[in-house]
């Protein structure tokens, strides 16, 4: 069923460590997309997103763009463990929000076709590796049917066609993805509150 009527489909498989409410992230940093290579452009729209729906619930959010600049300036690779250090020590952020794909591919026939978009996320602490919140879900979309008529047959594939012609749909699902995958990490601003009421200190 499409993705937007059903309730089941919008199930999202979540865990948040008890070290993520003892240290809250007050910065985060969104890492490059694991296998970037085989979806192209679309990497940098799940990126994009995944930062701006990330800035709602922690103070200090580093997206692609700031981030790119920032390892060329620091002349690191945020998939080396002592060159991530030394980015959290430069950029004053010590939160790593890495990304990959995960669930199965899209499916298409003549008469019907589903559009997915599964994302695995996690939050890692980077001083010592600790995954503080991880989350996965795959987002749907599906046009067509069975092809009871010869008119039904003809209006399911003139609309299935239009639907994959349509490039909106794909970052519609991932906004819809990153959306409710960021709605099971708990709001570091509030966490981040020490007990005195002032802002926590910790990155």
């Amino acid at each position: 069923k499409d993705d937007e009527s059903g309730f089941l489909d919008r199930k999202v498989g979540f865990e948040v460590a008890r070290t993520f409410y003892e240290d809250p992230p007050q910065g985060a940093v969104v890492a490059p997309f694991e296998g970037a290579e085989k979806i192209g452009g679309r990497a940098r729209v799940i990126e994009e997103s995944l930062a701006r729906q990330l800035s709602a619930r922690v103070d200090r959010v580093i997206g692609p763009g700031p981030r790119d600049r920032m390892v060329r300036s620091f002349a690191v690779d945020l998939s080396n463990p002592r060159d991530r250090k030394s980015f959290a020590s430069s950029a004053r952020c010590g939160y790593l929000v890495e990304s990959r794909p995960w669930g199965g591919d899209s499916v298409f026939a003549l008469f019907w076709t589903q559009e997915r978009i599964g994302l695995d996320i996690s939050m890692v602490r980077i001083i010592d590796g600790a995954v503080v919140w991880k989350a996965r879900h795959i987002a749907t979309r599906s046009e067509g049917g069975l092809p009871l008529s010869p008119f039904s047959a003809v209006y399911n594939l003139a609309t299935v066609g239009q639907f994959k012609m349509d490039g909106d749909v794909a970052i519609s699902l991932v906004d819809d993805a990153t959306r409710r995958i960021v709605a099971t990490l708990p709001d570091a601003r509030t966490y981040g509150i020490a007990e005195n009421g002032r802002p926590n200190k910790r990155q």
